[in-house]
């Protein structure tokens, strides 16, 4: 692993170390001289976490050469050392119980927002600068996992957007993007039914988030693909500057650049947007660098912030630990509600989601008593196909199929209502923001207009 300090791919000049009070200082020394023996840039200085057991006497800065930065509180204390020593890379020599592996991976979420690299024995948690900045104004909505909503998110804020007369570009990434990055012109194409069968059986994945950006928004969309992800939401592969580069070209007012589950988009935004989702645990926020995400964005939107998905408890224990890291982040609560694209009056209805099923009895009757219907069955298994195949051979009693534009929704559910003379309606997810629209929008507008004044001055 030291080799890597000095890899010609890595580009590492300066390095500062992480020790503790748990280690005999000799040891902690020792140690300290074998890394910067072996890297051929320049030592900044040490950061201490803390721990006294092997500290006898004395203060412990005293027993090194080298310039040390104690930590007494970690989430106010360690991005201002990391600000001080400025290094691209940090060495973590320290252990439990001072570190654990939260702690460990809120260290990596810092160096990661302060543009730094972050090593140990037996791991590398590199930083990479985005090679692509758009040359339009652009936000980045990303989020802290999958299912939460980033795309209805995306398409809400897109239509803000628009209403008030900002012409928008989304570029959004999947796992079932095209290998080529595609345009859609949202406002311009009739996306129908078999459209969509003509895509799947052309081979695109005829659900993918860039198809329902611009069904349900009517806008311009790039899609674009991706491959693996990593903490810090690095993909293994992705077309996403090349999509950035297209969006550019037709010269909108903003891009919008969408994340995929917790993969960041490859091309950097002037400012981005974190969506949470409220049924979501902080502890596994924290286990995987979600933190970062945090640190990175202006606005946090929590969605499904209602019970059964979630509660008042769960919602304020996210809501203070981001206040914690993030205390400059604006944050709404929102919920979502389904908006079908076309009537459904007196129509007897299925539906198809990809939600969790502790929603059915309210996605019902909220569809029924809104849209004058009658709800016949429901399957949360959008997602998974096997299971919605069965779903689907048990229904009987019904003459139209709503569902998102999602997972299998065209090449099963779609082919599956025309195979049998059904009529198929999509639906949008509408977010709703329970704190405050109007000055959420405020906020968006003012975000907005920080970005296009940044390009006036540059």
């Amino acid at each position: 692993m030291l080799n890597l300090l000095n890899s010609p791919g890595n580009n590492f000049k300066k390095l500062a170390v992480i020790i503790d009070g748990e280690h005999y200082p000799q040891i902690t020394l020792d140690a300290i001289n074998i890394l910067k023996n072996k890297f051929r840039g320049r030592f900044c200085g040490i950061i201490f976490l803390g721990g006294t057991e092997k500290i006898t006497s004395g203060r412990f800065s005293d027993f090194f050469d080298d310039e040390v930065f104690p930590i007494n509180y970690f989430q106010k204390d360690f991005p201002v050392a990391l600000d001080y020593f400025k290094p691209d890379i940090v060495y973590d020599l320290s252990d439990e119980p001072v570190v654990n592996y939260q702690i460990r991976m809120k260290i990596a979420s810092y160096c990661f927002y302060k543009k730094a690299s972050y090593m140990g024995p037996d791991f590398l948690f590199r930083y990479e600068e985005s090679k692509y900045h758009t040359e339009n104004p652009s936000i980045s909505i990303i989020g802290t996992g999958k299912r939460i909503g980033k795309t209805a998110i995306s398409s809400y804020i897109a239509n803000i957007f628009k209403s008030i007369g900002i012409k928008v570009a989304v570029v959004a990434m999947g796992r079932g993007g095209p290998r080529k990055p595609l345009l859609l012109k949202g406002e311009e194409i009739n996306i129908t039914p078999e459209y969509l069968l003509s895509l799947s059986k052309n081979g695109l994945h005829a659900s993918s988030d860039y198809i329902e950006d611009a069904l349900m928004s009517k806008i311009t969309t790039v899609g674009c693909r991706r491959c693996g992800g990593g903490f810090g939401g690095k993909v293994f592969l992705s077309n996403v500057i090349e999509g950035a580069r297209i969006a550019d070209r037709i010269n909108p007012d903003l891009i919008i650049l969408e994340g995929s589950g917790a993969s960041l988009p490859d091309a950097k935004a002037n400012v981005n947007i974190c969506i949470i989702g409220a049924n979501q645990e902080w502890k596994d926020i924290v286990g995987y660098m979600g933190i970062y995400r945090i640190l990175m964005s202006d606005i946090i939107i929590l969605t499904n912030c209602e019970k059964p998905v979630s509660d008042t408890g769960k919602i304020k224990i996210l809501e203070d630990n981001i206040k914690i890291y993030n205390p400059n982040a604006k944050i709404y609560k929102s919920i979502f509600r389904p908006l079908p694209l076309e009537s459904l009056k007196d129509k007897k209805v299925i539906i198809a989601m990809t939600a969790k099923n502790v929603i059915e009895e309210k996605i019902r009757k909220y569809i029924e008593r809104n849209y004058g219907c009658f709800v016949t069955g429901m399957t949360f298994n959008l997602s998974n196909r096997p299971l919605l195949k069965k779903d689907l051979e048990y229904f009987s009693n019904f003459d139209t199929v709503l569902t998102e534009l999602k997972a299998a929704s065209v090449d099963i559910v779609t082919d599956f209502a025309i195979k049998s003379g059904k009529e198929i309606i999509y639906m949008n997810n509408i977010p709703r923001i329970i704190d405050n629209k109007k000055t959420f929008i405020k906020d968006l507008r003012d975000l907005y207009n920080k970005i296009k004044n940044s390009f006036s001055i540059s």
